[in-house]
């Protein structure tokens, strides 16, 4: 089942594609599945690899309309059982093994946490492209019936507010600046995987209702009787986790986003909510579903509470709920007797959800795990996969980067903001490489909240490559005579640097700094007095504080927010830079 090259490298061809149709089929073919023993382990990680590579390359023969082959590579191999055992053993590690885990997890490995959390919205992210199509509905038979289970509940935990939106990040500034530990950093993660795998089983579910026809008969079954799903989706409707309020207004969930809905636009539809209305109108609308479907009088209450959202505006949507709205009014005037004791004439059995919640016995039966079973198993891996000091560490990451780059990902990645005014940004603060702005104007503007976080995250910097210099200094030997008598580096002078920056005059200034008779020295004072310009004097205004941090032009906005920074200057240009500010 783990059959997968131990070093896969993902690149983009001549076409722009990151995997060629004959590369897809192959790896269609290993995915296999796994055991929840098995996460974080290297060949769990082949499979991880594997399944974003042909994620990404779904998605992006979805949005550019070329030639799904990785649909039909999928199908052709028959994975969507697969794919759902995959989302079903990373759901029983986080909710079972994860909870006795995180707290003893070492900031080295909390990479592989998030990717171990990050496996199930990946997966669920491929299915969303995998059901859309009927036939790959059909190939999944009786399994399809377990992902609706875990669609469902996914659903309740949304309609509950057990799963509840995540709170808007506050603007970066010296008042809310705190590092979060290595614990709660993964919990934060945990929570917002979570919450956008629970979004995903919202199109999952309306996919399946409109493929119904195609689908083994236990799914409608699962659906309308054992589960209950209208009853399920009415709550949800009402909860609407798809959108939140904030101190700016209204807020919605828009292709994987927050976005600010303005007032004229607060009655028209997202996407997800057109989902939800869209899957109670197949469940209700189709005479099959109905005929199964056992309306009784709390059921008919439930339901007819979708009468208020039925107006003019949402009928112009979509016209189909004018017949939903008939039905609806229909239910109103009828009464139903008592519920009878339903008759079960299928039975689902999930048989992976057992497989993956049991092991076998010494009789080859499925035993159920307990609770210490679940402890044993996560000790295990903080011994071995999540270990502090594991030995695959490093080849680990390094496929994980050729996973995630090679500007695979440049097309799905967003382009930065201005922290003043939302616009795209091309220019971000050189001194703490973090806001991102439109033009001098906005920063200026921002320059009083910026001011006191931007000194703060700079000297955090600084510290952090006096601290990488340091460490590669006491590396060296000491039985290395060549080492010792290496010259140390020359340090700035304090003495020119502090005369220099009290000197009142221009003038003054630069006859100082032509006073230093070494250039290498000259050019460290130089760079210091460059590096001063981001603290900047209490006494004045915030259009001259703002004047000390200039921006520089982004060479991949899409990517450089994310991944490297922007190219530091030679010391030329330092010097240049330096001597500009002095005059």
């Amino acid at each position: 089942a783990f059959r997968a090259p131990s070093c896969v490298s993902f690149t983009m061809d001549a076409t722009g594609n990151l995997l060629s149709v004959f590369e897809a089929e192959a790896y269609a073919k290993m995915i296999g599945p796994f055991k929840v023993t098995d996460v974080g382990s290297k060949a769990w990680m082949r499979q991880h690899n594997l399944v974003e590579q042909l994620n990404i390359q779904a998605h992006k023969n979805a949005l550019t309309k070329h030639d799904e082959f990785v649909v039909e590579a999928i199908c052709s191999a028959d994975k969507v059982p697969t794919l759902v055992h995959h989302l079903l053993a990373t759901e029983a590690w986080r909710e079972k093994v994860f909870p006795h885990l995180y707290k003893k997890v070492g900031s080295s490995a909390a990479v592989k946490v998030y990717i171990a959390l990050y496996h199930e919205a990946t997966v669920c992210n491929l299915m969303e492209v995998l059901l859309y199509h009927e036939n790959l509905c059909e190939s999944g038979g009786d399994a399809i019936c377990e992902l609706a289970d875990y669609c469902y509940r996914k659903l309740l935990a949304l309609s509950t507010k057990k799963i509840a939106p995540p709170k808007p990040q506050a603007k970066l500034d010296a008042k809310n600046l705190s590092i979060d530990s290595a614990e709660e950093s993964i919990l934060k993660q945990a929570r917002d995987i979570q919450y956008t795998t629970a979004i995903c089983c919202i199109t999952l579910m309306r996919f399946l209702t409109e493929h119904l026809k195609v689908l083994p008969v236990s799914v409608p079954r699962q659906l309308l009787d054992n589960l209950d799903i209208l009853m399920v989706l009415v709550p949800l409707m009402e909860a609407a986790p798809w959108q939140r309020r904030t101190k700016k207004g209204l807020e919605k969930y828009v292709e994987n986003k927050w976005m600010k809905i303005e007032r004229k636009d607060r009655f028209r539809l997202s996407k997800l909510e057109a989902q939800v209305w869209l899957t109670i109108y197949n469940l209700l609308m189709d005479k099959g579903c109905r005929a199964m479907y056992e309306f009784t009088n709390y059921r008919k209450d439930v339901l007819t509470r979708l009468k208020r959202y039925l107006n003019d505006l949402l009928k112009d949507q979509l016209p189909m709920l004018k017949d939903l709205q008939r039905l609806l009014e229909e239910l109103t005037l009828m009464k139903f007797p008592a519920p009878a004791k339903p008759l079960h004439l299928v039975v689902p059995v999930a048989n992976i959800r057992a497989a993956v919640y049991g092991e076998a016995d010494a009789n080859g039966k499925l035993k159920e795990l307990t609770d210490d079973d679940w402890k044993a198993i996560a000790q295990n891996q903080l011994r071995g996969a999540f270990a502090a000091d594991s030995k695959d560490r490093a080849a680990e990451m390094r496929a994980l980067a050729e996973t995630y780059g090679g500007g695979a990902m440049e097309a799905l990645i967003e382009d930065p903001k201005c922290s003043r005014c939302g616009k795209p940004a091309v220019n971000r603060c050189s001194s703490c490489q973090h806001e991102w702005y439109c033009g001098r104007k906005c920063q200026v503007k921002d320059w009083k909240r910026h001011k006191s976080v931007c000194q703060l995250l700079a000297k955090s910097g600084q510290k952090k490559q006096e601290g990488a210099a340091t460490s590669a200094t006491g590396s060296t030997t000491k039985s290395s005579s060549s080492s010792s008598e290496q010259k140390a580096p020359t340090r700035v002078k304090s003495k020119f640097v502090e005369e220099i920056k009290r000197s009142p005059a221009a003038e003054a200034k630069v006859t100082m700094v032509n006073k230093i008779d070494v250039e290498e020295e000259k050019i460290e004072v130089l760079e210091a007095v460059t590096a001063t310009a981001a603290v900047v004097p209490s006494d004045s205004n915030d259009a001259e504080d703002a004047g000390w941090i200039e921006t520089k032009s982004a060479a991949a906005p899409a990517l450089a927010a994310t991944k490297a920074p922007p190219a530091q200057l030679s010391s030329e240009d330092n010097e240049l830079l330096a001597l500009e500010e002095i005059e």
